[in-house]
């Protein structure tokens, strides 16, 4: 024959599982508390991390236009001139529009555009024109009226 167990009279277990149950919930409602609160630290950190962010790619924009520029310079000085400004001179000739070379005088409110890099100068009227102060080159397409904003 199996002996039945011992157990504690029912009243007793009824009050012993209400306890442990009510410990349970209990843990639940603090895990879930900390989990917001973990979750409202994370959410407010990466919202910082995120603006931080944003800042950096913005301050990182004008570096970039930067680097661009130096580059771009640097290529044009390392460009002869005539392989890069030759066709634009050919295509003002051919549309007929005005030109000057490094030499000739300038009228007023004459702008001048370099061919070979694009430089825009405004000189003095009846001055010389000397040849371009960024790349060196001396063709240069007239344009009349001045620099225009």
């Amino acid at each position: 024959m199996t002996k039945e167990p011992k157990l504690p009279p029912k009243d007793d277990l009824i009050n012993e599982f209400r306890e442990d149950f009510e410990d349970l919930v209990e843990g639940e409602l603090a895990v879930e508390n900390l989990t917001a609160n973990k979750m409202a630290f994370l959410r407010a950190w990466l919202k910082d991390d995120l603006h931080r962010a944003a800042d950096y790619i913005r301050g990182l924009g004008g570096e970039l236009k930067t680097l661009e520029e130096r580059s771009g310079d640097w290529l044009l000085d390392a460009a002869d001139p005539t392989e890069t400004a030759w066709p634009n001179l050919m295509r003002c000739i051919k549309e007929g529009k005005p030109w000057a070379l490094a030499g000739e005088f300038v009228g007023p409110d004459e702008e001048l555009q370099c061919l070979g890099c694009g430089y825009r100068a405004m000189p003095p009227a009846n001055t010389q024109i000397t040849p371009c102060h960024r790349c060196g080159y001396g063709c240069f397409r007239q344009i009349e009226g001045g620099l225009e904003y």
